[in-house]
């Protein structure tokens, strides 16, 4: 029998969510070959924070026209429509339940999930979770604790999820999203490097502090001023906000946004080089072997750790970053092996986890 996999996730939103998606189905692909993936989509136009307490939420009034409907629902919720799993949907016909990574792993967007996972009887695992003192007024409590505790496997990507766990003994380890790629680049000499922007004038949990916003902008012209006979520069965007302010701002670049996750293995695969404050683009840019610089500006950088990136913080003199910029393009060769083969290393440690989590045995 095909078996049919549950995936908490966003679609749409982020599209470093979808980064780690790739990475964690390319691993249980090579121990589940034939499944179908199913998500359970958190992207906050799809699934509001607490959704379940609106009864006309269920997707049996979908169904039915009834007068006045068009005009109802362009100001009230009604339904649900999105091509995924439905809080009325029973978990019966689900074989495995997979949290993908972020550190959403928790709280009201979920509870109608965790209350079904309750009398679960399959797996479930936990792969690449986040920690973020955002999230810190959330205690570990019943059903969230209860369901943790059935987890045949759980894998942090930091040390703020790794401490909030530890009482579960969670496996430290990267970031699935190293292995959203099927394929590396081996790099020789850095050609093309790729400028990762976001702004603060973005919405609410996809965007940045304006203090990391201003310097990101005087970081990248100071960049490009210093090293523009040496290399080419090209921004990226990851949400539509981006793209518009990029359009004005960085008038004689080259930009990069799409609407499809897939799309960045082919944006990012042209650079030799990434700097930015986006995790995830430094993420699947390491999945290729391409080595990174991020940006830290919140406790989320911490995870990049995972993908052997160079981090500075938005406190740090341009020499400092200067100096780690040109110790990566120097040894660049060599960083690019280090990539690849720590990859792999790491795809070895998950496969193994993943079998003992799936068929008991390693």
């Amino acid at each position: 029998m095909k078996k049919n996999i549950l995936f908490s996730t966003t679609r749409q939103w982020n599209p470093g969510d979808e980064f780690i998606l790739f990475g964690i189905i390319n691993l249980i692909k090579e121990i589940v070959t034939d499944f179908n993936p199913i998500i359970y989509n958190r992207n906050p136009e799809v699934r509001q924070t607490r959704q379940y307490l609106n009864i006309f939420r269920k997707s049996k009034y979908c169904s039915k026209p009834f007068k006045g409907r068009g005009y109802l629902e362009s100001f009230f919720r009604i339904g649900f429509w999105d091509n995924s799993f439905k809080d009325e949907m029973n978990l019966e016909f689900i074989d495995l339940v997979v949290f993908a990574g972020t550190p959403e792993w928790k709280g009201p967007r979920l509870l109608p999930l965790y209350k079904k996972l309750l009398n679960f009887n399959n797996p479930i695992i936990y792969l690449g979770l986040g920690g973020t003192k955002k999230y810190k007024h959330e205690e570990l409590k019943s059903p969230y604790i209860d369901v943790l505790k059935k987890a045949t496997l759980i894998t942090v990507r930091d040390t703020l999820a790794y401490n909030e766990l530890k009482f579960l003994n969670p496996y430290y380890l990267p970031c699935p999203s190293l292995f959203s790629s099927l394929h590396e680049k081996k790099i020789g000499k850095v050609k093309k490097v790729g400028l990762i922007f976001s702004t603060y004038k973005s919405v609410l949990y996809n965007k940045l502090e304006e203090k990391a916003y201003r310097y990101i902008l005087k970081l990248y012209n100071f960049l490009q001023q210093t090293y523009s006979h040496n290399f080419s520069f090209e921004i990226i965007c990851h949400y539509i906000n981006e793209l518009p302010e990029a359009v004005k701002i960085f008038r004689n670049m080259k930009i990069h946004y799409s609407y499809d996750a897939k799309d960045y293995f082919n944006i990012y695969k042209e650079f030799d080089l990434v700097i930015g404050p986006r995790v995830h683009g430094i993420g699947i840019s390491a999945s290729m072997g391409i080595p990174g610089i991020i940006i830290s500006h919140d406790e989320r950088a911490a995870t990049a750790k995972g993908f052997l990136a160079e981090i500075i913080n938005i406190n740090e003199s341009f020499e400092k970053v200067i100096s780690k910029f040109e110790k990566i393009i120097t040894d660049i060769k060599n960083k690019n092996s280090e990539l690849i083969f720590f990859k792999n290393e790491k795809k070895k440690i998950y496969l193994n986890l993943l079998r003992n989590a799936l068929f008991g045995h390693s």
